[in-house]
């Protein structure tokens, strides 16, 4: 649109043939049909120049918005890993006392295994010693 202004701006300078005064006034129109043009590309201009910096500002914050939420996810993640570390550790934990549990249970019956021998040992004895045959 300023192409259109400086060429009608010249075209007045520069024509001797617009000495005619209808020619004149449609140049004079032209003109400021032309610049109107211009003021009015100018507006769209910067109206166009508003709504993309409100577009960058909106990218701006959806990024923030982005990158925030990519640390908090960031954040449970590794909250998700340290407790499946723990729960790990103490899986480790119940099998080893599982294993000792059952470690225990055939010391228990070992013992009891050797109590009914001990028994069974001292009624023998019991029996013999008050047996009115001797045993050789």
């Amino acid at each position: 649109m300023r192409l259109v202004t400086i060429a009608a701006l010249a075209a007045l300078t520069t024509a001797p043939a617009l000495a005619d005064p209808v020619v004149r006034e449609q140049a004079k129109a032209d003109y400021h049909q032309a610049k109107a043009d211009a003021i009015k590309a100018d507006d769209q201009q910067t109206n166009a120049q508003v709504q993309a910096d409100a577009a960058a500002a909106d990218a701006a914050n959806a990024r923030a918005q982005a990158n925030a939420a990519q640390s908090d996810a960031s954040s449970l993640q590794a909250q998700a890993n340290a407790s499946q570390n723990q729960a790990a550790v103490a899986k480790q934990q119940a099998n080893i006392s599982q294993a000792e549990a059952g470690s225990a249970q055939a010391q228990a019956e070992q013992a009891a295994a050797s109590k009914d021998a001990a028994l069974d040992r001292a009624a023998n004895a019991r029996a013999t010693a008050h047996s009115p045959y001797p045993q050789q």
